[in-house]
């Protein structure tokens, strides 16, 4: 299967690093199915029934196998597709991720001129000490918070301000700057939930989210938009939150943008953003720069790394901020736990039960760690808050529900310059140009840093030599990146060992607006000077400009399909599954924050928004997490 899907990969081990892959995904059944899948494809009889082909796969001749995997990437049936997607996308990020053992790039690197990192990391000491918990520990505070993000830095920094005991518990380690070697198989392994392999049920979504002490701020794109007016208005008046329209969250938010130096004075273009701006100018729509936290951003090639962490510490994420601030103040903080199950003692939340993982030898042997509090803040995100409230046995209706992600594809271009897509500020511009194309449902023009490892699996494979040629051309290619404010929503559940499933797929309203925007997203292309476009999709479907083209294009678009598995999308903001709202039948908590029903239990993350916010929502989040902990406070 290596060798099919990138050919000489047998030579650099591929398989053997897709194998221990497999093994590290977090679900057993993901596991499970994949070996049974492999298995399958040396079935003679599977292989007739499937692709009539009466012989096992690894007896098929190159060409063969590859006439296989092409009919399984186009198939009408979404199994076939999502185990296509499966292995195409775990063998090309591995191949182009990989390092040597001295951290040199290899041939893959050099073949497409991607430099790799740039020098190794600063030695930075760690200002923060994380308390050691070696053996079975029992603990007690004011206020436990489960999370270090948006949401949980802000509560631990806050709450330690208020003069609270805190204690914060973050599922991921504490790397900094010295820590960010900004290799991206080990940046994802390290930085990332999942490792980077988090995923919707049916692999329809590819999920980023962070996973380290300071969470998706330190990953992130420093993007700090405030909650949009028309939204605020949206939650005040179709939720009943009076709050989000006054000035008192107003205050939180400005207050948290001052502590994060939120600020359009560090948006320098970079090669991505030039074409993006040229485009809509030629085209007279709008364009504006995004607001960015970061102090002292030098915006050259090494901000296309910051996905990776920022070795400068400029990006003002709560690992420098809200987290520092809280630790100085006594906070006290353990990484490598993970937080099993609130403790309820007669209807109230009274602490949370945690495993905490051990370094070197003693990893396989984590301990147990008992928080006791006054008051439980659970800031996991969307995916696991959900998930840890129902694995506490919490029921109520809208528990998990409604989850908005926010799904984010591209439309690439093959340009005459220069582009070099790893390089330049990480996001300086955007366009809200069709950002209400319906009651404030749309989506926004940005663009990102793209990578060896997202151009693998963006590019479309329909052999491992034409997957190849494309990878090859990425130095001249950009991308217009299309996030959508979905309407309808997917669900967060539990399997039995207690992991989140997530379950979603795009509604015919919402691919509707995400159909307009890549349509959008090529004429923008074409008008920027592109030699020649295409989709994100399983097949190549490409054109160069001319009379008539754009519209033959999107008919070939439509053919090929917008459905899991044809079309590639990524989350990066996860909100709305513990939605706040005015009843414990809509809702999960109340306008203060609060689990309906279970006093001392609060939860200050994206998964309160009512609904999808329409833009990047760090500043969001740590707006509702600001104002949650004086609530807090106040009751502790």
């Amino acid at each position: 299967m290596a060798e099919t899907l990138v050919p000489g990969a047998e030579a650099a081990g591929l398989a053997d690093r897709m194998a221990l892959a497999i093994d590290q995904l977090p679900r057993e059944a993901d596991r499970v199915e994949l070996v049974q899948l492999l298995g399958l494809l040396e079935s003679r009889a599977a292989n007739l029934a499937l692709a009539g082909v009466p012989r096992r796969f690894s007896a098929l001749s190159l060409p063969e196998r590859e006439r296989f995997l092409r009919g399984w990437a186009t198939s009408r049936l979404p199994l076939k597709r999502k185990a296509f997607q499966a292995l195409k996308r775990l063998a090309a990020f591995l191949y182009y991720t990989e390092t040597e053992a001295s951290g040199a790039g290899t041939r893959a690197w050099a073949s497409i001129g991607y430099p790799g990192p740039l020098g190794p990391p600063p030695a930075r000491p760690k200002p923060i000490r994380p308390l050691a918990v070696t053996s079975d520990t029992s603990l007690d505070c004011d206020v436990v918070v489960i999370g270090s993000g948006a949401g949980g830095g802000v509560a631990a920094g806050e709450l330690a301000a208020a003069g609270k005991s805190v204690v914060v518990l973050e599922k991921g380690g504490y790397l900094n700057e010295s820590d960010f070697s900004h290799r991206e198989a080990e940046s994802l392994e390290r930085l990332y939930d999942a490792r980077g392999m988090l995923t919707t049920d049916d692999l329809g979504i590819l999920i980023l989210q962070g996973s380290c002490l300071g969470g998706g701020t330190v990953v992130n794109y420093t993007t700090s938009f405030h909650t949009p007016d028309l939204v605020r208005e949206q939650w005040t008046r179709e939720h009943r939150l009076p709050h989000f329209a006054s000035r008192e969250y107003t205050d939180s938010l400005d207050a948290v943008a001052r502590r994060i130096n939120a600020n359009t004075d560090h948006s320098a273009p970079s090669g991505r953003d030039r074409v993006l701006v040229r485009g809509l100018e030629r085209l007279g729509w709008h364009h504006g720069l995004l607001p960015r936290d970061v102090r002292g951003c030098p915006q050259d090639d090494e901000c296309g790394y910051c996905g990776m962490g920022c070795r400068r510490a400029a990006k003002q994420s709560t690992l420098v901020t809200y987290l520092q601030d809280a630790f100085a103040r006594g906070a006290r903080i353990v990484v490598h736990s993970d937080v099993r199950r609130v403790i309820l003692e007669r209807g109230r939340a009274v602490g949370v039960e945690a495993t905490v993982s051990q370094a070197g030898a003693d990893a396989r042997r984590p301990v147990s760690l008992v928080v006791r509090a006054k008051a439980v803040v659970v800031a996991c995100g969307a995916i696991h808050s959900p998930a840890l409230l129902q694995r506490s046995g919490l029921s109520l209706p809208a528990l998990g529900r409604n989850l908005a992600l926010h799904p984010s594809t591209g439309v690439l271009a093959l340009m005459d310059e220069e582009i070099r897509p790893w390089t330049g500020t990480i996001q300086a511009h955007y366009s809200d140009q069709f950002a209400d194309l319906d009651s404030g449902y749309g989506f926004k023009f940005e663009t990102a840093p793209m990578h060896p490892s997202l151009a693998a699996m963006a590019l479309p494979w329909e052999s491992g030599a034409d997957h190849r040629a494309l990878i090859a051309r990425l130095p001249r290619v950009t991308f217009v990146g299309i996030l959508l404010r979905d309407r309808d929503g997917g669900r967060v559940t539990v399997d039995r060992s207690g992991n989140p499933v997530i379950r979603y797929r795009l509604s015919r309203y919402d691919l509707g607006h995400l159909r307009r925007g890549i349509a959008a997203a090529a004429q923008l292309l074409e008008a920027a000077g592109a030699r020649e476009i295409w989709s994100a999709q399983s097949r190549y479907v490409a054109y160069r400009p001319g009379a008539g083209a754009h519209a033959r294009w999107l008919e070939r678009v439509d053919a090929a399909g917008l459905g899991p598995n044809q079309l590639l999308l990524v989350t990066f903001h996860q909100m709305a599954s513990c939605r706040m709202g005015a009843t414990a039948k809509t809702s999960v908590v109340n306008a203060d924050n609060q689990v309906w029903g279970v006093p001392g239990l609060y939860v200050a993350d994206a998964s309160v928004f009512p609904s999808a916010s329409g833009v990047n929502p760090m500043l969001t989040i740590m707006g509702i997490a600001h104002r949650a902990a004086g609530i807090v406070a106040s009751r502790t």
